[in-house]
């Protein structure tokens, strides 16, 4: 029996292509394939005297090295997928908190570089998978009343190495706590840089690196993984006050009448607790926010109205810019080898 209720993940951010030999990090997980080979096999049509093609005829046309999974919201994971995600951090002590760090995370240039270990079942079945050069596609955050933050994840790699055992001794971070919307701060703003407390019930954001996979001539994995522009959506649902948040992303102002015909940009802030860990938390910053929404409707049967703001791809307004900033503060001191 494959008890898929066992399952484990383990993440190293990798020295430029050298693949690391064991995970940094192991954490828990609420869904996912992990490392999943994905082949293609296809049929060369030959016309052999039959109306069936030659059975020598099937080959493999490529090998796609998928991961793919679902966990929480752990404060060491978390920091290295978003900069895994974006390509940018910057890590520094937090004053007056020995042996926490406070790590910065903006749009990059190139993704690093990591190697996954995923585990599905009992380890005595070497149930452990491996996959090195992976880059991630997409990184997606997602949080509703009181439960904890859900983080999912899929990335791509080139060279798998299947049916293993762990070899290391990292202690896993599922008992360590994970961010929580409880007792933060959500704030929205829909017609400028500085966003304001509101009633926020639930929000989400995606982040998308466009992986494509180029194959050299006679190699079924990918030879290369290239990225494309980072996009990033994000959706925030509102008990709105009144009107004041619809009229100035229509108008682009808080007294105005007529829908406005340039791009109003707005702004977000999230800030998670941790559960277990005062110290550790968890901010997230949107600016230049082109945001859109729906107006309420009207329901006999209804009583608060929510509107959901929701904007399918944030650019940056400078050279320098970013379309989001993470900010964590953990224990982990830097995730980068200078």
């Amino acid at each position: 029996m494959i008890n898929v209720s066992i399952g484990m993940l383990g993440v190293a951010l990798q020295d430029g292509d050298t693949p690391a030999t064991q995970p940094t990090i192991k954490h828990g997980l609420t869904g996912g394939g992990l490392v999943n080979p994905e082949r293609t096999i296809e049929q060369k049509a030959v016309a052999c005297g039959l109306r069936a093609n030659a059975a020598n005829g099937a080959y493999v046309s490529e090998v796609n090295m998928g991961v793919d999974f679902e966990t929480l919201a752990y404060a060491d994971s978390l920091a290295l997928y978003c900069l895994a995600a974006m390509g940018n951090i910057v890590s520094t002590p937090v004053e007056g908190k020995s042996g926490y760090h406070k790590h910065v995370i903006t749009l990059g240039s190139v993704l690093p570089l990591l190697t996954f270990w995923g585990q599905i079942g009992d380890t005595a079945q070497q149930t452990v998978h491996k996959v090195d050069g992976c880059k991630i596609d997409t990184l997606g955050l997602t949080f509703e009343g009181n439960a904890p933050l859900d983080i999912s994840v899929t990335a791509a790699g080139v060279d798998p190495t299947l049916f293993q055992s762990w070899g290391d001794v990292v202690n896993p971070s599922c008992f360590d706590g994970y961010f929580v919307p409880t007792g933060g701060d959500f704030k929205i703003d829909t017609a400028s840089q500085t966003p304001v407390d509101v009633t926020v019930t639930q929000g989400s954001f995606e982040m998308s690196n466009s992986l494509e996979a180029k194959r050299a001539a006679g190699q079924v994995v990918p030879t290369i993984l290239a990225e494309g522009k980072l996009t990033t959506s994000v959706n925030m649902t509102v008990v709105p006050d009144d009107f004041a948040l619809m009229r100035k992303c229509l108008t682009g102002a808080a007294d105005g009448t007529k829908v406005s015909s340039k791009i109003v940009y707005g702004s977000a802030l999230w800030k998670f607790t941790h559960s277990a860990d005062a110290n550790c938390t968890l901010e997230v910053a949107f600016t230049n926010v082109p945001w859109n929404f729906e107006m309420p409707e009207v329901d006999p049967e209804g009583n608060a109205a929510e509107v959901e703001f929701s904007a399918d791809d944030i650019g940056i307004d400078s050279a320098d810019g970013t379309p989001v900033t993470v900010t964590i503060i953990n224990k982990v001191e830097s995730y980068i080898t200078e």
